[in-house]
Parts: C-alpha cells; structure tokens; sequence
C-alpha cells in the first residue's frame, strides 16, 4: 500500500480527504477524524477512520464540518465495582415477574 502522504483521496461530494481531516461515513453518519489513507494494489483508495478504528472507501466518506465526538476510552472496572453492578441488576430483577410480561405470541 501506497503512504498516505503520496495518496490523495477525494469522497463522495468531491471535497480532497486529507488525514486529520473530519469526515462522515454516508451510510451511517458516523462522524470521524482520518488517521490514515492507503491505497491497495487494484488502485482502490482506504481511508481510516479514528472513532471506529476500520477501513472505509474513499468514495463513502465525504468532508465535513460537523464535530466528531470523542473517542470512547475502554476501561477495565475492578472485582468491587463488578460486584457492585451485579448486585444492583439482581436487585432490579428480582422486582420483575416474568409471568406479568404481556405476551404477544400465538397460542393459548
């Protein structure tokens, strides 16, 4: 793959994608910052993107102004904190009788 430096991409409103740009995806409005672009070796060009860390053609981005969000952190919860969460979602569900649901199936 050819280096993002040498590659110039153009989306799907014919704006120039350059990396650090913001861009969204069209089929979902994911709003994201480009980290890179790359182009393989049958000529088609792939922008990635930072919020969602994948590969997207370069023809189902186009530049925007909109403002991405942030890229959501992982965090690793300890033991106590698990526990925690477990014990109030048991405390929820014992409140909840299945048998009161309302069903929609068929049969009698």
């Amino acid at each position: 793959m050819a280096e993002a430096d040498e590659v110039t991409t153009v989306g799907s409103n014919k704006n120039i994608i350059e990396v650090g740009d913001v861009v969204k995806y069209v089929n979902s409005d994911t709003v994201s910052r480009v980290n890179d672009i790359k182009k393989d070796e049958q000529g088609t060009v792939w922008v990635l993107l930072e919020s969602t860390d994948l590969w997207y053609k370069e023809d189902t981005l186009e530049k925007t102004a909109i403002k991405p969000s942030g890229k959501k952190e992982e965090r690793e919860f300890t033991v106590d904190e698990l526990e925690e969460r477990f014990r109030k979602t048991s405390e929820t569900l014992q409140g909840f009788e299945l048998g009161k649901a309302g069903g929609g199936g068929a049969g009698g």
